[in-house]
This record gives C-alpha cells, structure tokens and sequence, in this order.
C-alpha cells in the first residue's frame, strides 16, 4: 500500500520524504534526524517558525514537541493552528514523557500518533512513516473527492452558452482560493446554489455551509442573528446565542440580498472581514473566527455607493473576486438543458391525474421549446422551474407539448415601443440659470432620479400587471413597490391612479 501510496504522491523510483521537527532541545531534534536517516529533514525551534516554514510548504510529517505550548492546553492551540495553516501536513506529538489524557486529548485535535523522544530509531521510523502513507492517503482521497465534487457540484450549474462557459471557469478558479466572493445577478438567476458550488468544491467542503437572507430581519435582530448575543443582552435574549458566524466556522457564510443590510450592521460586517472577529451583541470580548464569505445581491451596488447607501470600504472587501451571473434571457440557448434537467429531477415521481396516478412528463417537444425560447424570463431560472411545474400537472402525457403552455402566458413577448409608445424617459428640464440660486445639484440629481425611478416602475406594472411580480423584476420589496406607487400615484397597470 505505501509503495502505491508513493507512487501517487512521489513520481519516480526515489521519493523524498520531507520531516519538519519543531523542538527547542538541540539534542532531541538530533536524535530525530538520526533516526530518520535517508529522510529531508529541517529543524525549528520556536512555534513561529514552524507556523511560517509549513505555511505553503510542502512537508510530508511534523514531529511537534508541546513543551513549546508551555501547557496542554497551549500546545494543543499551537496544534490547531498548524493543522489550519497547513491542513495536508500530518502532525506527530513529539514528548518526552506524554501522558495517556494528553496523547488523548491531541489526536482528537487532529494529530496523528504521539511519539516519546525516548523511543528507538525502529519505532520513531516506522510511526513517520505511517504518518507520511496517512498524508499521502488523505492527499489522494481529497484530490479525488475534489474531481467528483467539482464534476457533481459544476455539474448543478446547468448551462454550455459561451457566458455559462466562461462562469464556470470563473466559479472552478475562484472555488480553489479563499477569497471573499461577491455574487451579483437578477432574482431568480441561482446566485445560491453557485455560492453552494464554490463551497463544495473549495478547500472548505469539509466545513459547515450557512446561508442567511439579510433582508429578512430587521437591523437590531440581524445583528445578534449574524454576531450572536450574550444573556440579558436585549428583551427577549433568555439565553446566549453564538450566532451564524461562529456557525459557520471552518466553512462559508453565504450573506444574501447583501445590498439591504443597515448601515449600523454594515460598519460591524466591515469590521468582521477586516479583523476576522465578531463581538456578540452585550459581550465585552472579540471572539476570533475562521469563515470564508460569500455575498449576494440583485442590486447595483456601486450605485449604492454613489448615493452614500452602501459604504465603499464595505463594497471593495466584499467584492475581491465580483462574478456577474447573467440572466435566462441573455443565455436561451441553455433552456433546453435547463428544461431536461429540471425535467429529470422528477423522474419516477407520480401526479393525482383524472382520479388516478399519471407519471410526471420527462420530456418536451421543440415545439414547446421554441416557445420557452421566445419568452423574455424576467424571473429567470426560478419562473422556468415553476412553468415547467405548472405545465407538467397540465400536461395530459409523458411529454410537455406547446399547447400545455398555452394557459402559462408564454405568448408574452417583451413589450415594444410599438405596444406602449416610446419608452423612452423625459428627463426634467435643467434650468442652468437656476443653479446655486435655490436649486443646486441635488436637487437636479433627485428629481431626475424621481423620474426614472417612476418610469421603470411604470413599466414594470404595464408588463406584468402585479405589483409583486414587478417588485421581483425591480429587484425591491413588495412593501416598497407599493410604497413608491402611492407616492407616484400609479395604478396597478402602471396608468396614473386618480390620485395622481
């Protein structure tokens, strides 16, 4: 085993065996070297120095002496920070006299075996070696689990356009890092389930994946659900929560509809990507965490910015690694992979048809398809998924016809100059001799910005003739779409309301 073992791991007759001994006491570290005669072996003799020489180094063992953590429970710190900066290295406790708790206690925190410095070269070789067939295994099972992962995980992410091509290969290199992702699209376009796949199939698939939707709660609730909260912090908090950051330690936060946090939460969620620790609400003391983070947002948000909505430190940490997920509309030549595979997923299921059972239809004629293509998807991938539905509980077969989507308002094309007159929006007149004599310029800003922002809403109701459908296509609230209708005396087609 450890002869395939090398052959995976060492190509060539002669692999080198690379051996880190972290120990102050010159004459331990001797011995060692001794007893490991033929390997590569390299001596520190501090905790920093061993931190820094296995961070991006290719060692295959680390004998750790914890005399160097003062106390157990330092050296098992100290043992938990070499197993994170270098989580493919295997680490052997290096004692002079460990006792059986403690030896315990350090392989549960992930070392591999526990050595006494006394042990002749015999045993030390061959506990080494066992250590370096264990990495060389782990090494392997993660490449492999990662070629599975990646093809399982890329594979959800359904699409062969030229712009899904080029997403993938952005989500595949992006996935290998630790970067903090911003993920910007139109609802409905998958912006979680990428974020799920760069999780998957990134260092961290091992660890905990928590998604949390930032616009469910209001700032104060956000606050403890994000950073947690201490007894007796606020009314209500009967007990301590650690909150989703410390949930998620060790893996990815995934933070949708990032663009709605308060600005109260967004100086804190600054202050967490800066320091890499959260201060629960009520706590006196930070708490140091290890999460990757990943955002989403339907908004603009370096228009945000421009306005003062959304702070620009805040936005430039969050987007180190910005991807653009393009709408259905802009990749129709992916719905009929889209409409297999969401066709698939119901394959073997049963549907209440005409009293009895009928199968789900896994099938769909060109037909139909062509009609699915000539359809603008202002809800994207989402609206498919529910179309397809709806279509399958009307479809009278195993196969999706056109005529199954007549009751589904797919005939719907996108509105044309034609149907509602020029679309175009009139701007308010800039009176330049006004300017500075009781008008300056943000007031020009406002009202020109008051204007658009009635003109899409406009639209948006004339299209869909439902005020929640057009704040999905807004990307905005239920509550704020009818808000802004009331405040620019719209109806609920888009036409000017009596009150206006």
């Amino acid at each position: 085993m450890s002869r395939q073992l090398d052959a995976i791991r060492y190509p060539g007759s002669m692999p080198v065996r690379h051996v880190l001994i972290v120990d102050s006491d010159a004459a331990s570290a001797a011995y060692g070297v001794t007893a490991l005669s033929g390997t590569d072996v390299e001596i520190v003799a501090s905790p920093t120095a061993a931190l820094e020489r296995v961070t991006g180094s290719a060692f295959d063992a680390v004998l750790f002496d914890p005399a160097l953590g003062e106390d157990d429970d330092g050296a098992l710190a100290l043992l938990h920070r070499l197993r994170t900066v270098a989580p493919d290295t295997v680490v052997v406790i290096w004692s002079e006299a460990p006792t059986v708790g403690f030896a315990v206690r350090a392989m549960r925190s992930g070392a591999l075996d526990v050595l006494k410095k006394a042990g002749d070269s015999a045993e030390i070789r061959s506990v080494v070696e066992r250590a370096i067939s264990h990495g060389a295994l782990a090494r392997e099972v993660r490449r492999l689990r990662g070629e599975v992962e990646r093809a399982r995980g890329l594979g959800e992410v359904i699409g062969d356009s030229p712009l899904m091509r080029q997403l993938l290969q952005m989500i595949e290199r992006v996935a290998a890092s630790d970067a903090t992702v911003l993920i910007v699209g139109e609802s409905g376009t998958g912006k979680e389930l990428l974020a799920r796949t760069i999780h998957r199939v990134g260092p961290r698939a091992d660890g905990p994946f928590v998604a949390f939707d930032c616009s469910a709660l209001a700032p104060s609730l956000l606050e403890a659900e994000l950073f947690g909260h201490e007894k007796g912090a606020f009314t209500g908090a009967g007990r301590a929560r650690r909150g989703l950051f410390r949930e998620a330690n060790g893996g990815t936060i995934f933070l949708d509809e990032i663009g709605d946090i308060d600005a109260s939460v967004q100086n804190k969620l600054l202050r967490v990507l800066q320091e890499r620790e959260i201060k629960p609400v009520g706590g006196d003391r930070p708490v140091s965490i290890d999460v990757r983070v990943v955002a989403a947002t339907n908004k603009d948000l370096k228009t945000l910015v421009a306005r003062g909505q959304f702070r620009e430190d805040l936005y430039w940490r969050l987007a180190v690694f910005p991807i653009q997920v393009p709408p259905l509309r802009e990749r129709k030549e992916d719905i009929p992979l889209l409409a297999a595979h969401i066709l698939a997923k119901r394959r073997g299921a049963a549907k209440s048809f005409a009293g009895g059972e009928a199968p789900y239809p896994t099938q769909i004629t060109a037909k139909a398809l062509q009609r699915l293509a000539s359809y603008r998807w202002p809800g994207n991938i989402r609206e498919l998924e529910n179309v397809l539905s709806r279509a399958a509980i009307l479809c009278d077969g195993e196969m999706i016809r056109s005529h199954d989507l007549d009751m589904l308002g797919l005939d719907r094309a996108a509105p044309s100059s034609a149907e509602h007159g020029d679309e175009r929006v009139e701007l308010p007149v800039i009176e330049l001799a006004r300017l500075g004599d009781g008008e300056g310029l943000k007031d020009i800003t406002d009202r020109a910005v008051r204007a658009v922002e009635r003109a899409a809403i406009a639209a948006a109701l004339r299209r869909d003739r439902n005020p929640a459908l057009a704040a999905r296509r807004l990307g905005i609230s239920r509550a704020s779409i009818y808000t802004k209708m009331k405040t620019y005396g719209l109806g609920v087609d888009g036409t000017s309301s009596a009150a206006g």
